[in-house]
């Protein structure tokens, strides 16, 4: 049985690696006792596969995993056992049974994702003329930047990849809260966002380093865009 689990990944621990992130999951299933899935094989390892990495220092409110146990149980009971051997800085927010309804096979969570929320502060040393900035730059229907992956360095337009974006000042940061395309359909990351910004508006300060956490992650079902656990 398959069940897809959000969990957060507290402000303490946001420099860990992906793989670190990953070890410390085992661990907590491991403790828990759980009747996991295993690979067959010479090394098996577990059932259990994240949905959508996180960059390292960020944090998230929204992160999801898909994990098979050999066997049903109730989710509040999975919930519980988890976060009873899981440290504080990572905390089981919902488990959801994942439910096959026909003869298809629900896809891995990896494989639905379509947008992410996020919460970003980003400093600034003139607040006004970077809230002024931000609201010029976000009239044009271009935004023409270099991203860089293992494969090399391409221009993209990361202007259609923001699906929604708020933004006001407090204290010395501008904060936003921003929806961008995520998954393997199209897909922008808030660093790549936080660093256009920051190199092509006035009054941010690009020395100091910027806050970001993720919030939620979605997929489209029938038009609606609605949490990963709301769309098994």
């Amino acid at each position: 049985m398959r069940y897809l689990i959000k969990f957060s990944k507290e402000d303490s621990i946001k420099f860990i690696s992906h793989l670190d992130l990953m070890r410390t999951i085992q661990k907590i299933i491991r403790r828990a006792d759980l009747p996991v899935e295993y690979s067959k094989g010479f090394n098996p390892h577990m059932s259990l596969s994240l949905a959508q990495p996180l960059s390292v220092g960020m944090s998230s409110k929204g992160e999801y995993m898909d994990l098979v146990l050999v066997e049903e149980l109730n989710e509040e009971f999975i919930k519980e056992k988890l976060n009873e051997s899981a440290p504080m800085t990572i905390r089981i927010i919902e488990v959801t049974k994942v439910i096959q309804l026909t003869e298809k096979k629900v896809p891995p969570s990896m494989a639905i994702i379509d947008r992410a929320n996020y919460s970003m502060k980003l400093p600034v040393e003139d607040g006004k003329a970077a809230e002024k900035a931000l609201t010029a730059i976000l009239e044009k229907p271009s935004w023409v930047t270099i991203k860089k992956s293992k494969k090399g360095e391409r221009e993209i337009d990361i202007r259609p990849l923001i699906k929604e974006i708020k933004y006001w000042l407090k204290d010395d940061y501008l904060v936003m809260n921003c929806t961008l395309a995520c998954g393997s359909r199209e897909h922008l990351s808030p660093d790549l966002l936080s660093t256009y910004i920051k190199n092509n508006c006035e009054g941010f300060n690009g020395e100091r380093f910027t806050y970001i956490e993720r919030n939620e992650l979605y997929a489209d079902k029938n038009g609606n865009f609605v949490p990963l656990y709301k769309y098994v």
